[in-house]
């Protein structure tokens, strides 16, 4: 027996509004800092202006695949579309990665050259911390939203936008440590930024492999199993299989009634089976085996 889980449309219309809403700011930041970038010839700017045209790129990736995972079931995609945002996921480390070795590039070079045409003054600092005071209110929105519609896509861009903030912090403390006479902060902080993509794309990579190889959703078993084992007319059960895909769970179990009761009263006790899990995880869907348990008596 199973249940409809897919997600719904107002899931749907948040997502699309918090990733349309993302990559507009993701532009208008990008092209601030890569000005900023260019006047200043800073690494570190150059550096998180980069940063935030990868964060507007994979916004894009996630607004794409958010629209293409909410399609329902096809005949070739029997269950769903829902890990397109893990692909999304995946692209996204990539995205990173190569960005990370062209800053750590890039800072062995100035590294080894012996002066550096440095124009840094306040007006970059300035617009480093209206960009924090932004960055800030989009990270946290981002990961807001995230939480509230369960989207693998849109937690990989909330994770984006978290590691921009602290950029921001540590580019604003570079800016200021070279205007006061410490030429090298640039590039330090610089590698400080590439030093955060990579770590992030080591954490998002983690997520990803475990929804691409269909690990089971830690803790996840245990809650479905006490709360089943909680409805009336269940004696047991056991063969529960639960994996990811997106924002969306599929699970498949044995469940285990009197043998005696009637066809009708299984159906209701699977009934209410759905609805108490469906109660914990809204995007599960559930595929249930009734098996008859026979007493000695």
């Amino acid at each position: 027996m199973t249940t409809k889980g897919f997600v719904s449309s107002e899931n749907y219309r948040k997502r699309m509004r918090i990733a349309m809403i993302s990559v507009i700011a993701a532009v208008v930041i990008a092209i601030v800092k890569f000005i900023t970038a260019y006047l200043t010839n800073s690494l570190a700017m150059y550096a998180e202006s980069g940063h935030s045209a990868v964060d507007g790129i994979a916004v894009l990736v996630a607004f794409i695949a958010i629209r293409h995972a909410s399609k329902p079931p096809d005949l070739d995609h029997q269950y769903g579309h829902a890990k397109i945002e893990s692909v999304a996921a995946l692209f996204e480390i990539f995205l990173l990665l190569g960005f990370a070795s062209l800053i750590l590039y890039n800072a062995v070079i100035r590294f080894m050259a012996e002066t550096v045409d440095l124009r840094i003054g306040w007006p970059a600092i300035a617009v480093m911390c209206g960009s924090l005071c932004i960055e800030g209110w989009r990270a946290f929105s981002m990961k807001k939203a995230a939480k509230q519609t369960g989207s693998e896509a849109l937690e990989a861009s909330s994770l984006h936008f978290m590691t921009d903030f602290l950029d921001s912090i540590a580019v604003i403390i570079g800016l200021v440590a070279t205007t006061m006479g410490y030429p090298k902060a640039d590039i330090f902080a610089a590698l400080f930024v590439a030093g955060i993509i990579l770590m992030l794309a080591y954490n998002l990579s983690k997520d990803v492999v475990s929804s691409l190889t269909d690990r089971a959703p830690a803790g996840v078993t245990e809650k479905v199993e006490e709360t089943v084992s909680s409805v009336d007319g269940v004696i047991g059960i056991h063969a529960i299989r639960i994996r990811c895909a997106g924002s969306q769970m599929f699970m498949e179990m044995h469940v285990e009634m009197d043998a005696k009761l009637d066809l009708v009263r299984v159906h209701d006790i699977l009934d209410e089976i759905e609805r108490s899990v469906h109660a914990l995880y809204p995007t599960m869907h559930i595929a249930t085996h009734p098996e008859p348990k026979r007493s000695d008596a």
